[in-house]
């Protein structure tokens, strides 16, 4: 058991009201084990799940670092419900194909070029399979493809 967590089980058993030997039972162990717990012994994850359950009612932040100390959350058992749902953040925007994605920069080319996009899409690929083989990213391309003629030239 690491040391942080000894102190955890010896504020809770002390919280709770209950010897070593029992909060052991209370938690569904032996009595020596229950004993154990506050020499080296190390209760289950399960245990300490249980154990923040008891404590919550008398001391939430406890509660709290028995169940972190378990690997979860107070939110995660149960105990206590989730934060609401903010209505100021976006909802999650839907995950689109690739193929999806490209059609829309293939038809804003061929709305800046006044062409169909079957007319815009080999001279897209050749552009972006050519800046690829040379390492030239897309910021980079957009950043040159910015720039003035004179300082293209630099």
């Amino acid at each position: 058991m690491s040391a942080p967590l000894v102190p955890l089980i010896i504020e809770a058993r002390r919280l709770l009201m209950l010897s070593q030997g029992a909060l052991g039972e209370k938690l569904g162990s032996s009595r020596r084990t229950g004993q154990r717990w506050e020499s080296g012994t190390v209760p289950s994850a399960g245990q300490l799940h249980t154990l923040a359950g008891l404590v919550y009612s008398h001391d939430a932040t406890l509660a709290a670092q028995i169940a972190s100390a378990g690997g979860t959350t107070l939110e995660a058992l149960g105990i206590v419900p989730p934060p609401p749902a903010t209505l100021d953040a976006p909802p999650a925007a839907p995950v689109l194909p690739p193929e999806l994605l490209a059609d829309t920069v293939v038809c804003a080319a061929a709305e800046a070029m006044n062409v169909t996009p079957g007319a815009i899409r080999p001279a897209l690929l050749a552009a972006f399979r050519r800046a690829r083989l040379v390492g030239l990213s897309l910021e980079a391309m957009e950043k040159a493809l910015h720039a003035a003629p004179d300082e293209r030239a630099r």
